[in-house]
């Protein structure tokens, strides 16, 4: 069984085992700017947003970036991931030019099982094999506050319903 989200009202099919609140976020190993691995354990102690998308060249990702980075100014202790699976130099090209500094941009280059193993690889359609839109909240013990799977990839995640679970603990 899967969870079925849409493009533009074209089901897409992503896999099944989506965390869940209260689960613990599992181990991954991303890339950022500088070619470096970057894991879970980089953001020991801190609060985490994990933005997931498809890929940065979307009007809805960019947006979504840029909004979760102005976020970025007002979370003490928390951290924003975006995490596509764009190349690190194609991430912050944008990130330079729209002068984005409040968050983290991290490649799946050598991570794509983490899109498998968070419940957000699509499996259907011409994007099988991308990460799903998709929000995830964790505490500083990495425990998961919030969790959304957007359900048409054109739509931004609800900002406001993360941001109230971050502020509940």
């Amino acid at each position: 069984m899967s969870h079925a989200i849409s493009q533009l009202d074209e089901p897409i099919l992503v896999e099944d085992n989506l965390l869940r609140v209260g689960e613990v976020l599992p181990f991954f190993q991303l890339v950022n700017h500088a070619l470096e691995d970057i894991t879970l354990e980089s953001f020991q102690g801190k609060r985490k947003i994990l933005h997931f998308f498809p890929g940065i060249d979307t009007p809805a990702s960019a947006d979504s970036v840029r909004r979760l980075d102005a976020l970025g100014k007002t979370l003490p202790n928390t951290i924003i991931l975006n995490i596509s699976p764009d190349l690190p130099f194609t991430m912050t090209r944008f990130a330079e030019a729209e002068h984005l500094v409040n968050s983290i941009n991290l490649s799946s280059l050598r991570g794509r099982d983490m899109f498998k193993n968070y419940g957000v690889l699509i499996m259907s359609s011409k994007l099988a094999g991308l990460p799903a839109r998709a929000l995830m909240v964790a505490d500083e013990n990495d425990m998961v506050l919030h969790v959304e799977l957007v359900d048409d990839l054109t739509r931004e995640p609800d900002f406001e319903a993360a941001l109230k679970s971050l502020m509940a603990h």
